[in-house]
């Protein structure tokens, strides 16, 4: 079996690079011949009409635009462009899930702009405050690894912040107390929990990522947790991701967040699992 691994060239972090290993030793140990070509490689490949057909591309990358392209071009592309851009879309992601049954924090999303901020829109944000109250959270549309995330405590400071984020779409969102500094991480493949991390960070900061001094602990989720995590993953579309979810009041799943190529580095570590194998072995049944 033939494989493609996409990656942003621009993103080649020690991360990645621990990543990228794991991937490259488990894809030799199940027979697969992975390439492993950056976006920018592939952008070229697919001007020179030279990207050649494989059995499937493992597209570890927010391209959306690619995976689209490669999609069309009838390559077999896990996960889905689809899938790939209702991720990367905080707003996005809340509107595909919101008919759907999953609890998600109260949320706004800002309107469409060209030019300057929704700073002036004085109506605008006290029905935001009027319907979410502080503190409350503010979320560009797009970012990583807990960034473009804000506590936002009163009117002053939220109207600083929608000046300095401009044009940028963003969300406004009810903040979650209860789950303070602490979240759940579950991976999903295959519309199966592999195993489930909790996520706490003892710096006083309201997010828990790893990557802004979060540390991970093994975790037990309850059946709701886990029902509410393959349930997101499903009407997304992914065939692997992690879900991150907030504790509500008495460990009650919230819906946080949806990553399309969640990194797990730190799941394996805590969960003694090998994610990566069961990614390519669950791809390996799709192809």
């Amino acid at each position: 079996m033939k494989a493609y691994f996409i990656f942003n060239k621009y993103l080649e972090n020690d991360k990645f690079k621990c990543l990228k290993n794991s991937f490259s030793e488990e894809a030799k140990a199940l027979n697969i011949d992975i390439e492993f070509v950056s976006n920018s490689k592939s952008w070229q490949l697919v001007v020179e009409d030279k990207f050649d057909k494989r059995d499937f591309v493992l597209f570890w990358d927010k391209d959306v635009k690619l995976a689209k392209v490669l999609e069309d071009s009838a390559h077999k592309v896990i996960n889905s462009s689809n899938a790939i851009e209702i991720c990367d879309d905080k707003s996005k992601t809340f509107i595909a899930l919101l008919n759907h049954k999953i609890r998600q924090p109260l949320t706004i999303v800002s309107p469409l702009i060209f030019y300057g901020s929704l700073a002036s829109d004085i109506d605008f944000i006290d029905s935001a405050i009027n319907k979410i109250g502080f503190p409350m959270i503010v979320k560009e549309c797009f970012g990583s690894f807990g960034e473009q995330v804000y506590l936002i405590n009163d009117k002053e400071e939220l109207i600083s912040k929608i000046d300095k984020i401009g044009i940028k779409p963003f969300i406004i969102q009810e903040f979650i107390k209860s789950s303070f500094g602490k979240d759940l991480r579950l991976y999903v493949v295959g519309n199966k929990v592999l195993a489930s991390m909790k996520r706490e960070n003892s710096r006083g900061d309201f997010r828990a990522n790893i990557e802004i001094g979060g540390t991970g602990s093994l975790y037990n989720a309850n059946d709701k947790q886990v029902e509410m995590a393959i349930k997101v993953s499903k009407e997304i579309g992914l065939e692997f991701g992690g879900i991150d979810l907030l504790f509500g009041e008495n460990d009650e799943p919230i819906f946080c967040e949806a990553n399309s190529n969640a990194y797990f580095n730190e799941m394996n570590r805590v969960a003694n699992i090998r994610i990566e194998h069961h990614i390519l072995k669950h791809i390996m049944s799709l192809v």
